[in-house]
């Protein structure tokens, strides 16, 4: 009995161990069955890799997924009996981390890239990816935007004034007329004449030129003569000979071609547009379209100019309905405080998402602005091409026209040498207001636009537009079409002068000694007899005594105070 006690309790022991170690036992078993699976797994792979060169095909996916359930029941019971409660709460943190990395990263399109990944790229990297396509356009709802930041930046270009229709020469000093000399070559448009009035004898020459202190003066390297016209006091043309000959008064008319110093010159075909944000106010966009608005840009939102949040324009659905609805075309800008090009991908998206379905028939611009104060103020050269390229080639990648707001500074000192480059690849709104517009007043046919040796298509000349249906200052824009080359008719200048011609004097045989050769005024006879100053009569001598001539009898004038009488 006791024998066999002992065995009772010996076996009692064994099934004490062996259910103790059952749970073990499980464990090593799953452990064992996962080891093998994944070797038999991991040899079929290989296999097929070493015929096929690829990774494993589809049909081996159940033999992963076993692979995997097993590795992951093996390691839930190892957490089971193990209490580590560190290990399974890093763990989750790291899932969780993922989770959101991952979302922050999820692009549209056909290449969904992890943002993590993009911020990691150099400037220059990320660049190449953009324009390869391979980056994508960062989702709407994976932008953070701050509504407190949009506030109206303004504008800090440099304008300045409209140049003359063509440049002036100085003027110098006229040398006194020379008049025994050839009058020399002037360029002053206004002949000079010695006086306004001459005087000849029928009979004499006469050049009507005579005197005139410019024959012929330049205007644009091409000399024009001066001609005149002669007419009588009926107002009927008369010839040279006639006037010269013929006493009476005449009117001289000199007149010369003055061509333009404009010609030629090229006139801007030209539409006229605004651009306008919440600013603005409300619109009413029927008067706009009828105060000869074609074209609006209009701003769908920005980055805060000194802390770099972005944000929405509040009025930018209706300002689109409105202007589409009174037939104005549209384009769409961003105001655009990016410093990297991974900022000008963020406003790049989000412009994209905002303008999706509103049919954009013009371009989209990054309307890149900066000033003192402005986070933006360091970028240069490279650095600021790069932000530029990576907005404007994501625009373009989506079908839609890109462009670039710039300044005179901008394009000359930021860029430098890498404006050549961007403005070959993109259209250039170019800001460089004029004085003479700050008024209010539009752009007129034949107005100068800014000689550049750079091409912009549409140029901003005023930011105090007076616009019909809108209450504030707007910025005023024409975009340029084309130019035609027009010559302006010439001018003809015209100066009068007076010419009396006067009979000549009466002229005598001089083989008839009785003929005067002048003849005696008209006189009334005197019938007083003439006295002297002592009183005495003077005897007047009577015919019969003879006569004397009076153009042979030497005159004689009486000396004051003699009292003679000759």
């Amino acid at each position: 009995m006791k024998k066999k006690a002992e065995n009772t309790d010996n076996k009692g022991a064994i099934d004490k161990f062996c259910i103790a170690q059952e749970g073990k036992a499980k464990i090593s078993l799953i452990i064992a069955a996962a080891v093998v699976v994944t070797t038999v797994g991991s040899v079929c792979a290989a296999a097929i890799r070493s015929n096929s060169g690829n990774t494993v095909p589809s049909e081996n996916m159940e033999l992963n997924a076993a692979e995997q359930y097993l590795a992951q029941a093996a390691f839930e019971s190892a957490a089971n009996e193990t209490s580590a409660p560190e290990t399974t709460t890093e763990a989750v943190e790291t899932s969780t981390t993922e989770s959101r990395a991952t979302k922050r990263g999820g692009l549209t399109g056909n290449n969904v890239v992890n943002a993590s990944d993009l911020q990691s790229l150099s400037d220059e990297e990320l660049v190449d990816a953009i324009l390869s396509g391979s980056a994508g356009v960062i989702d709407r709802s994976d932008i953070e935007t701050d509504q407190s930041q949009n506030e109206d930046a303004g504008h800090t270009a440099t304008g300045g004034d409209a140049p003359a229709p063509a440049p002036e020469p100085e003027p110098e000093p006229e040398p006194e007329p020379d008049p025994s000399s050839e009058p020399a070559v002037s360029t002053d448009p206004e002949i000079k004449l010695p006086s306004t009035s001459f005087t000849t004898v029928a009979g004499q020459a006469f050049d009507p030129l005579a005197g005139v202190s410019a024959r012929t003066f330049t205007v644009e390297n091409e000399t024009n003569g001066i001609s005149y016209v002669i007419k009588d006091s009926n107002g009927d043309e008369v010839s040279l000979e006639t006037a010269q000959n013929t006493a009476g008064k005449y009117q001289i008319t000199y007149s010369y071609e003055l061509v333009p110093e404009s010609n030629p010159r090229e006139i801007v075909d030209y539409e006229l547009g605004i651009d306008v944000s919440q600013f603005q106010g409300s619109i009413d966009w029927d008067a706009v379209r009828a105060d000869g608005i074609t074209f609006a840009f209009i701003r769908c939102g920005g980055r805060g100019y000194t802390q770099g949040g972005i944000y929405e324009d509040t009025r930018f659905y209706e300002n689109v309905q409105g202007a589409k609805a009174a037939g104005i075309k549209v384009g769409v800008y961003f105001f655009s405080q990016a410093i990297t090009p991974y900022e000008a991908l963020e406003e790049a998206s989000i412009t994209l998402d905002k303008i999706s379905g509103l049919g954009i028939d013009m371009p989209v611009v990054m309307d890149w602005e900066t000033g003192g104060g402005y986070r933006t103020w360091d970028l240069y050269g490279q650095d600021f091409a790069n932000v530029i390229t990576a907005f404007c080639s994501t625009i373009a990648q989506n079908g839609y026209t890109p462009c670039v707001y710039l300044n005179t500074s901008d394009i000359n000192n930021r860029l430098g040498g890498y404006s050549g480059d961007i403005l070959s690849r993109y259209k250039l709104w170019y800001a460089y207001p004029y004085s003479c517009y700050s008024d209010g007043s539009f752009y007129q046919e034949g107005d100068m636009i800014p000689p550049r040796s750079f091409y912009f298509e549409y140029w901003q000349y005023s930011w105090h537009g007076d616009v019909a249906g809108i209450s504030y200052d707007t910025d005023l824009n024409i975009r340029v079409i084309g130019k035609t080359t027009v010559t302006d008719p010439a001018n003809i200048m015209t100066k009068t002068a007076d010419w009396e011609v006067t009979a000549p004097p009466e002229t005598t045989d001089p083989s008839d000694p009785t003929a005067s050769s002048e003849v005696p005024p008209e006189s009334t006879p005197d019938t007083s007899e003439p006295s002297d100053t002592t009183g005495e009569s003077v005897t007047e001598p009577s015919e019969t005594e003879g006569s004397t001539d009076p153009t042979t009898e030497e005159s004689t004038e009486p000396t004051p105070g003699d009292g003679t009488v000759t």
